[in-house]
């Protein structure tokens, strides 16, 4: 019989100049030899060995143990990742190191016990935050050369497709003059077959990109600049929009103010941003991001009532795409089903259904979207 408590202390760390620790609290109380390790992956996807940082493996005999992990990932080696207990430091006796893995703006860091089978006995995880702008950047020039703006699955398509549907209006009835894209990527107002009665000035921090955007759609302005630390004098744009954005600036809360700054008074701004209280979070009492570049989400209060008002911003609408309503554990945490193995053309009946769920329950949806107007 088999008897585990493992309890990090922090279930979320942000690294400083690359470095972290945390506390963890294992009791142990075993009738057989486990093997406890540290194994980090990218956030998403998790294929080994690409995304794959390492792992290392340790020997804790029965008893309480209150251990402290440290991380140092300026460079992937051996002593990237070390336990000490009382001060001392725990060998490990065996690791694995990818010297060739590209740190990404967040990874999944798995604590694990498992016997000599292997079966997991025990699974903890937490989630490793790195916010250095050459990251990010890095990052995002990868993800571009992949194409992976591009959605792939039924799920993606459809909720491209509900969010298109909500924005068209609040840009027809509400956008006017000049309109800053901030953090455009392809630019959303590109995926509408129609001309717009307003000036649409687009950025990203992706040069090749909107090199690329510029050759293809020359009836928008295409510029390079970082969304929070925008090249502009204050107070000349009627309207900007923030299309999933906000999660991934290092500091949120001086974003939204620049936004501020270029618009006009009574000015117009419009953001979608995910739901950190997701239906799933809440079930899993965790903040698990959505995506592997997130580094901050917000709750439906937190964006409409603290982030948004904060910045000087009086919110106007607030709205909510799909609920997690299908969920099913895999043994250590709540998934959902429709955006995992249920993803599937079959099953796109029930995503339409669940998608405008999210317009009755927008506290619990999957995807805020939210007008409000410089005050």
């Amino acid at each position: 019989m088999t008897n585990i408590a493992l309890n990090p202390q922090d279930l979320e760390i942000t690294l400083d100049n690359f470095k972290g620790q945390t506390h963890l609290d294992i009791s142990l109380k075993v009738q057989e030899d486990l093997i406890f390790a540290v194994d980090i992956y990218s956030f998403q996807p998790q294929d080994h060995p690409d995304n794959h940082l390492g792992w290392w493996q340790y020997k804790l005999k029965n008893g309480e143990h209150k251990l402290r992990i440290y991380l140092d990932l300026n460079s992937v080696v051996k002593d990237s990742i070390s336990l000490s207990e009382d001060g001392k430091k725990i060998q490990s006796h065996n690791h694995w190191i990818n010297p060739d893995y590209d740190l990404v703006p967040l990874m999944e860091c798995k604590l694990v016990f498992w016997d000599e089978t292997p079966e997991i006995m025990q699974l903890k995880r937490i989630l490793l935050k790195v916010d250095n702008k050459n990251v990010l950047d890095s990052f995002y020039d990868r993800q571009f050369e992949k194409d992976a703006y591009s959605p792939e699955h039924p799920f993606l398509d459809l909720l491209h497709h509900f969010k298109l549907k909500i924005l068209k209006k609040l840009f027809k009835r509400h956008f006017q003059g000049n309109v800053l894209d901030v953090g455009c990527g392809l630019s959303l107002f590109t995926a509408y077959d129609q001309k717009w009665n307003f000036s649409i000035y687009a950025g990203d921090c992706v040069h090749a990109l909107m090199k690329a955007r510029k050759n293809e759609r020359p009836d928008i302005s295409w510029l390079v600049f970082d969304a929070s630390h925008l090249p502009f004098k204050s107070n000349i744009f009627d309207s900007l929009f923030a299309g999933e954005i906000v999660e991934h600036l290092p500091e949120p809360e001086s974003g939204v103010k620049e936004w501020n700054r270029v618009l006009k008074k009574g000015g117009t701004l419009v953001v979608t941003t995910p739901n950190r209280q997701r239906r799933v979070n809440r079930l899993n009492q965790q903040d698990w991001p959505i995506s592997p570049d997130h580094l901050r989400e917000f709750s439906y209060t937190e964006l409409n009532d603290s982030l948004l008002p904060g910045g000087g911003f009086k919110v106007l609408k607030r709205k909510g795409i799909y609920l997690e309503l299908w969920a099913k554990s895999n043994k250590w945490w709540m998934e959902d089903y429709l955006q995992r193995e249920g993803n599937t053309k079959k099953n796109a009946w029930i995503m339409n259904l669940l998608f405008r769920l999210g317009y009755l329950f927008p506290k619990n949806s999957l995807v805020l979207i939210s007008l409000a107007k410089k005050l």
